[in-house]
């Protein structure tokens, strides 16, 4: 790595812990220079102002969601719109745990992010929500991805006494709940619904319910069975 390039990643990094320690408008340049061990003119050789620092700490995860929306819309014609679902939720919230800090410095300091930067970054959410409903939903199935997709951001800044593996755990079990024909174990319909379950779907159907979070409907959908098959299931 050359001296250039690691100087500039040194105060990429300095800079974020800043904003989160203090804020980014209590953050002033020459911290961040005394941070790295540089002089406030070697640093804005690398960043003319902190709103560039700002937008070169956003971009990546805006990058990193993009590629993700393009792996969610090529899921679409081998396993529906679940599938899509799935993988968006899931390589999203991959990514706000790996930009957990900017996201924190997102929304602490949102009016303060640059507009270029920021504007992407709504394209692409905006963007991921429609190709998540799909182009046949109405608007309450619109909502509820819209939901989804807010119940694996927010809380990942907002919950920092959290580790990320239990985030993650709890946030995707809270999207599935909003989107319970998307979840990982949801069937696919072909051709009409199963009649029957499997020993290992009837325990967990049972396990579900059991947990009061789930409703028998919700379960149907679930695991691609109709109500009725759900309830032969419950009463054994």
């Amino acid at each position: 790595m050359d001296q250039q390039t690691s100087t500039r990643e040194r105060i990429l990094h300095e800079a974020e812990r800043l904003f989160v320690e203090r804020g980014y408008h209590a953050t002033a340049l020459q911290e961040v220079a005394d941070r790295v061990g540089i002089t406030k003119a070697a640093l804005y050789y690398h960043f003319p102002s902190k709103a560039e620092i700002l937008g070169d700490l956003l971009n990546p995860m805006t990058a990193e969601l993009e590629q993700v929306l393009d792996d969610a819309v090529a899921q679409q014609e081998a396993g529906g719109i679940g599938a899509v679902r799935r993988t968006l939720i899931t390589g999203w919230l991959d990514v706000f745990l790996r930009y957990r800090n900017t996201l924190v410095t997102l929304l602490r300091e949102l009016p303060a992010t640059p507009s270029d930067s920021f504007s992407r970054l709504l394209r692409t959410m905006e963007y991921g929500i429609e190709v998540g409903a799909g182009a046949e939903a109405g608007i309450p199935e619109r909502i509820a991805v819209a939901q989804a997709v807010s119940a694996v951001t927010d809380p990942v800044a907002l919950m920092p006494q959290l580790t990320n593996e239990v985030l993650r755990d709890h946030l995707l079990a809270g999207a599935w709940r909003l989107l319970p024909d998307s979840a990982p174990g949801a069937r696919r319909a072909r051709g009409g619904r199963p009649r029957s379950l499997s020993a290992a779907d009837a325990d967990l159907a049972r396990e579900w319910h059991a947990s009061g979070e789930h409703t028998v409907d919700s379960i149907a959908a679930r695991l691609g069975v109709s109500r009725a098959t759900v309830y032969r299931h419950l009463k054994k």
